[in-house]
């Protein structure tokens, strides 16, 4: 039977663990970044709990794709982090949704666990991670010592850890992806109008302030309106993906490549004087047009007419000015295109 000194020991420890798992819940509640809430939530309870090794397994499947893309963007958790086929995971856990502890039979974790601290964990805990009612995979703590963690322990606390962690990467995951439905268009992934407008006053406030230039081109499809006439609207959708598509393969990362509206296309060009951005758009136009699209068995000639601006170039310094600029060249571009196409006709 407990003393009392031992039973009021035991109370203060669950205490400060409760205290703990309600400070951690405090500061990854309202994260709206899936990097940032995986980084913190390991990071806290790490330190909340003095554990020595912690870190993440997650099923390779397109539920926790969105999670994984996190964790490669992260460098805080280089190493931190596995990711396995859903066989594998299920083998190790045996789909287990509540907390796991072992200390006797680690080799059955190995291919969720990194490399190098395979040796080093004597002890484990795997606490799954649920995404909308479905496991996604763990966050797994580690000890160099067999006793911390033994399957006959209790685990009140870590399944409490588990069901908040849970509940709150659900929350995050569901907040970004609306975000990103929010600014993106549906048929191409690209950014859309709304989110060219927001970049725009964002990039021209980098041009005040430290005075490098901003180039844009827009980008119009001469042809789409033959290509649905000829091959229907289905080849059209595959069409503008196309264009999407190499324009992103093209342009640099720090590159943004909008959806403007129907088969028009924007691109922010940081640091492109006005000559730089026209030598983008000819290199645009020239890309492009050597690269067909080919899809069953047929082949769709791409041709582009490319209008290009710069902050460089602009007496009145403002996103409308910028595009407006860019638009006028546009225009002159297609309207030689349309003389040109006139004068050869025979």
């Amino acid at each position: 039977m407990e003393t009392l000194d031992s039973l009021i020991a035991r109370a203060k420890k669950n205490e400060e663990i409760a205290r703990n798992l309600f400070a951690i819940e405090v500061s990854i509640l309202n994260i709206s970044s899936t990097k940032v809430f995986l980084e913190l939530l390991l990071s806290s309870v790490l330190e909340k709990f003095s554990i020595r090794y912690g870190w993440y397994s997650f099923i390779n499947s397109s539920h926790a794709l969105p999670i994984i893309n996190a964790l490669k963007e992260s460098s805080d958790l280089a190493g931190k982090w596995v990711a396995l086929a859903s066989v594998d995971y299920l083998e190790a856990t045996k789909g287990a949704r509540e907390p796991l502890m072992d200390n006797s039979d680690l080799e059955r974790f190995y291919g969720m666990t990194p490399t190098d601290l395979r040796s080093a964990v004597r002890s484990m805990a795997v606490l799954p991670l649920l995404v909308d009612g479905r496991l996604a995979g763990s966050l797994n703590l580690g000890d160099s010592s067999a006793e911390r963690y033994q399957a006959d322990k209790e685990a009140f606390f870590l399944q409490q850890l588990s069901v908040k962690a849970s509940l709150c990467l659900s929350a995050v995951v569901s907040r970004e992806k609306i975000a990103y439905l929010a600014t993106r268009d549906p048929l191409t992934k690209l950014r859309n109008r709304r989110e060219l407008e927001d970049n725009i006053e964002r990039e021209i406030s980098r041009v005040l302030r430290h005075g490098q230039p901003l180039g844009l081109v827009f980008v119009d499809c001469d042809d789409f309106k033959l290509v649905n006439d000829n091959y229907g609207h289905d080849m059209g959708d595959e069409y503008l993906k196309h264009v999407a598509f190499l324009l992103q393969k093209l342009l640099r990362k720090t590159d943004l490549v909008f959806r403007f509206a129907g088969d028009e296309f924007v691109a922010l060009l940081p640091n492109q004087d006005k000559a730089g951005a026209q030598q983008i758009a000819d290199r645009i136009r020239t890309f492009l047009k050597e690269r067909p699209l080919l899809l069953n068995d047929v082949s769709v000639p791409v041709s582009v007419s490319v209008g290009a601006s710069s902050t460089s170039a602009l007496s009145e310094l403002s996103s409308r000015s910028l595009l407006k600029q860019a638009d006028i060249a546009l225009y002159e571009k297609k309207q030689l295109k349309n003389f040109d196409a006139l004068t050869n006709t025979p």
